[in-house]
């Protein structure tokens, strides 16, 4: 083909093309085309404005929320103004006036335990020191009135128990120190009475009991009204006056004849509070072979004495009474006692030192442990020797294979 022809049918389509463009152009300005195109956009102008009206309702709303938060905003500001204004005031006004108060108190319970700390230790340790002096001293001047009753009563031409010259010539050679005797060395009746009242228990189920040395009765008080049958043996004229003006059954006779003139087996318990130590060694034996003798089967001995162990009772206070023979060791009587045909069944210590009287103390300097454990050691020991229990009690018994001697 040549290029004329080319060129020739290039122009013609081209023509064409353009034709066919000039007629889209014309068809798409028809009128009905035009007016479709204004119907679409007016349904999506009509869309957006229904949008757009949601949209503002929702502002509107959210407008409305926005004013309720603002609105309860206020008030919780509002409010915290008032609280916070509540406390300034509490502060400033009810708590200044609860600390006044308090410091008051403060005062007031100050001046309480100053009182009080006042009278603990200056006005009660005094009333207390007067009465206990009052009291001891009442009880000192009827003791010894009683005494002095008793022993004028039995020299008199029908004694209410009658005396023998030897009885007569030990007791004009007591009589000066007899109520000093019994006062210091015996102790007090409050404290006798205090000291005896756990025997009781000991002593239930074993009746009768005899009291050997019973003294001015404390122990038989104290039976009787446990409802425990009881009577008691006393050498001291005036003491067993005393007894009996209380209504208590109490024999005026030597401890050994006394315990002689009782049948064999008719004793439930023998009682003997700081006497065994009276006697010298053989008369002890002796006791203690009579005790045994009247105890039934299954009976007890009670026995008291002061307590050696401890130095300041053995080697020095236990010599100021001048009836004492020696002291006797707990294990020097516990051997009597088997040698007698009793077997021991309890021995224990008693009535210990006052605290203040004892040589370890909470508040001692520390010094290191090892230093302080001997020291320890040593103030325990020096205590037991010098601050120990004051006494010592043994319970013996009559066994069922015990024989007569």
């Amino acid at each position: 083909m040549s290029g004329s022809g080319r060129e020739r049918r290039s122009t013609e389509r081209n023509a064409k093309g353009s034709h066919q463009s000039v007629m889209g152009a014309l068809a798409a300005m028809a009128p009905w085309r035009i007016a479709r195109k204004i119907r679409d956009n007016q349904e999506r102008l009509d869309r957006v404005e229904g949008r757009l009206d949601g949209v503002e309702g929702r502002l509107d709303t959210l407008g409305d929320a926005i004013d309720v938060v603002s609105g309860r905003q206020d008030l919780a500001e509002s409010t915290l103004r008032t609280i916070q204004d509540l406390l300034e005031s509490i502060n400033s006004v009810r708590l200044t006036a609860v600390d006044q108060r308090i410091d008051q108190v403060e005062a007031g319970l100050g001046e309480a335990v100053d009182e009080v700390t006042r009278i603990r230790d200056g006005v009660l340790p005094a009333s207390e020191g007067r009465w206990n002096a009052l009291f001891e001293r009442q009880a000192f001047e009827l003791e010894e009135t009683a005494s002095l009753v008793e022993r004028i009563l039995a020299s008199e031409p029908l004694p209410a128990i009658e005396s023998g010259p030897q009885e007569r010539s030990l007791a004009q050679a007591l009589a000066k120190i007899q109520p000093l005797l019994v006062e210091a060395f015996r102790g007090s009746e409050a404290e006798i009475s205090h000291r005896m009242e756990s025997v009781i228990p000991l002593v239930e189920g074993h009746t009768p009991v005899l009291d050997l040395g019973c003294g001015r009765g404390e122990l038989l008080l104290l039976l009787r009204e446990a409802g425990i049958e009881a009577r008691g043996v006393e050498f001291d004229v005036a003491q067993v006056q005393g007894a009996l003006r209380r209504g208590l059954e109490v024999d005026h006779a030597d401890v050994l004849d006394a315990l002689r003139a009782l049948d064999e087996a008719s004793v439930g318990a023998v009682t003997a509070f700081h006497l065994f130590e009276h006697f010298p060694g053989a008369l002890l034996s002796e006791v203690l072979d009579q005790c045994r003798r009247v105890l039934r089967p299954g009976g007890i001995l009670v026995a008291e004495c002061p307590n050696p162990h401890n130095l300041r009772i053995g080697a020095s206070l236990f010599w100021q009474d001048p009836t004492h023979v020696r002291p006797l060791l707990p294990e020097t009587l516990s051997l009597f006692l088997k040698a007698s045909g009793l077997s021991v069944q309890n021995l224990e210590y008693l009535h210990p030192v006052d605290e203040e009287q004892c040589l370890r103390s909470g508040d001692s300097p520390t010094l290191g442990s090892a230093i302080d454990g001997r020291i320890d050691r040593l103030e325990s020991r020096l205590d037991g020797l010098l601050n120990g229990p004051r006494d010592f009690r043994v319970v013996a018994v009559k066994t069922q294979a015990s024989g007569d001697r």
